[in-house]
């Protein structure tokens, strides 16, 4: 990772052989190198499993940072493989193999994921001697390991029966656009309550709120971070209900994956906003598709898919939580633990003058971070310091999109039996789908196109948010516009019109939950951030895919 945050001075070198691609979906903003070597091994772990027992026919798969960017590539099957893939690929199919897997996560893995991330994270790290922090850093790390080849595991359960829809509706509507592709995947919605901002625990909480107006008057105080501690401290119900809630949300990072970004408890004015909001207008609403939007997409298709489009929709529905759930509850959370034990033996070296910000303990890697907890060197507070302004003045417009060898165009191997072709189509689909842009095309002054993935229209006042710093800048009925988003943004979307984002396509998370609340979105802009003033009124077309600036 570079030390100076001159963009003129970076030089990016591909960390390996082969081609490697940009992913500016997940990283937008560079990573801290302490998340990049965790994250690497472990989502290739997580991520080949999971192939493997589907039956995709992808290789093994690579992730490095580079100046703090993520670039990705492939390495192909061992062919020595490809018998056990194509038996697994039947297997997939004839059992339904994500189903049973959406029961493993409901009534086993998430149930015991929420019970050992709450024993950890409260752990008082502040309290601790110096060598028990180590220590204590030492297991969130491993914790953070394993969560994230948890998340990826359950990767081809949370995206194959999309990904089979969109490949199988690709295929039936060949090269038309009317209707868009987003259109009938908006006929998902509703099947992923959290992805809109619903909880349990916080309409627990709410209710509580409603019915002790002391209470609720807290929220009203200028100093959010009390009204966060006084709401824990309260007695009866909404303390137990504020605890309840706030020991999920609280500790997860707000935007993005890693530990270099901002915890909801950093920003509890975010977490005000969004208690208050549910206090005010009760549960979220996702919206949901109707029959007659059903049958008019239908018309459509020829006759002879609609009995297979509803099982392919149905199957969809039934797994869209997984989406973003494996993520909030697995490393989402887990790299905010370890991001708040870091910070806080961060506070005793800031103290002690050894970092000139709790926060930077995060900018050195792991074999740096052991060496300044032990008190043998390391990097000095200068250099850290220059890390974090290098990570926070800039972003993936500066990278190259490839690196190394010019990348290849996928294709698909010959003489596959039909459940292996039926997978590795998907997961072409699902690729195209994540990463995929619309063609460039002119740019015109007041008018901005990307893919729509939600459709409606919306009018509003856009605010173009760069870090979770300016999450509290977010009003009720503004239009989000931002690189990316991640399973984090989920506690501010209920307060949004509509989503504007410079990357990403009909699978990106920004695509996903802007159709599971019911509110249009555009994704894969390219230019959004920097063409749209934070405070003009804009028009979004979930439909069209565009965006236009309003006098």
């Amino acid at each position: 990772m570079a030390d100076s945050f001159d963009p003129a001075q970076l030089i990016f070198e591909p960390p390996g052989p082969g081609s490697w691609r940009l992913d500016p979906v997940h990283v937008p903003r560079p990573w801290s190198p302490f998340h990049g070597e965790v994250f690497g091994p472990n989502v290739s772990l997580g991520s080949g499993e999971s192939s493997r027992r589907y039956g995709s026919l992808s290789g093994r798969g690579r992730f490095a940072l580079v100046n703090g960017f993520g670039y990705g590539g492939m390495l192909p099957l061992d062919p020595a493989e490809l018998p056990a893939r194509i038996a697994a690929a039947e297997e997939t199919f004839a059992t339904q193999r994500w189903r049973a897997d959406l029961v493993l996560w409901e009534q086993q893995v998430k149930p015991a994921t929420i019970q050992s991330q709450l024993a950890l994270q409260r752990i008082n790290t502040a309290a601790l001697s110096p060598e028990d922090q180590l220590a204590h850093i030492t297991r969130c790390r491993d914790n953070l390991a394993a969560m994230i080849q948890q998340h990826h595991r359950f990767n081809m359960a949370a995206t194959l029966p999309i990904a089979d829809l969109i490949a199988h509706l690709r295929k039936w509507l060949g090269a038309r656009t009317d209707p868009p592709l987003g259109a009938f995947l908006a006929l998902v919605r509703g099947s992923a309550p959290e992805s809109a901002g619903a909880m349990p625990e916080l309409d627990r909480l709410a209710e509580a709120l409603r019915a002790d107006a002391s209470s609720r008057a807290l929220l009203a105080e200028a100093d959010h971070a009390e009204v966060i501690t006084r709401l824990r401290a309260a007695p009866g119900a909404v303390g137990q209900a504020a605890c309840a809630y706030l020991d999920l949300v609280g500790t997860r990072v707000l935007d993005g994956l890693e530990v270099g970004a901002q915890t909801g408890n950093e920003v509890p004015e975010v977490l005000v906003k969004g208690i208050s909001r549910a206090v005010d207008a009760g549960p979220p609403a996702p919206g949901r598709s109707t029959a007659q939007e059903e049958s008019l997409l239908l018309d459509a298709l020829p006759a002879e898919h609609h009995a297979t489009f509803h099982a392919l929709l149905a199957e969809a529905r039934h797994n869209s939580r997984l989406r973003d759930e494996r993520g909030l509850y697995s490393d989402v959370w887990a790299a905010g633990i370890c991001r708040t034990a870091i910070i806080a033996t961060g506070t005793r070296l800031a103290a002690g003058g050894r970092l000139a910000h709790a926060a930077h303990l995060v900018e050195a890697n792991w074999e740096e971070m052991q060496a300044i907890l032990r008190g043998q060197g390391g990097p000095d507070a200068d250099t850290l310091a220059a890390r974090a302004r290098y990570r926070t003045s800039v972003d993936a417009s500066i990278a190259p999109p490839t690196l190394g060898d010019p990348p290849k165009p996928p294709t698909m191997p010959e003489n596959l039996p039909p459940a292996a072709l039926r997978i590795a189509r998907a997961m072409m689909a699902s690729g195209e789908a994540m990463f995929g842009l619309p063609p460039e095309t002119a740019q015109e002054p007041t008018r901005l196109r990307g893919t729509g993935s939600s459709p409606g229209t919306v009018t509003g006042t856009a605010r173009v948010i760069r870090s979770p710093a300016e999450f509290g800048r977010l009003e009720p009925g503004d239009i989000l516009v931002t690189a990316t988003t991640t399973e984090s943004f989920n506690i501010v979307l209920p307060l949004l019109g509509g989503i504007v984002t410079d990357t990403g396509g009909l699978l990106s998370h920004a695509a996903i939950v802007s159709r599971e609340y019911g509110i249009p979105g555009v994704v894969g802009t390219r230019h959004a951030t920097k063409r749209i003033p934070d405070g003009a009124t804009i028009r979004v077309d979930g439909l069209k895919g565009e965006v236009v600036l309003l006098p």
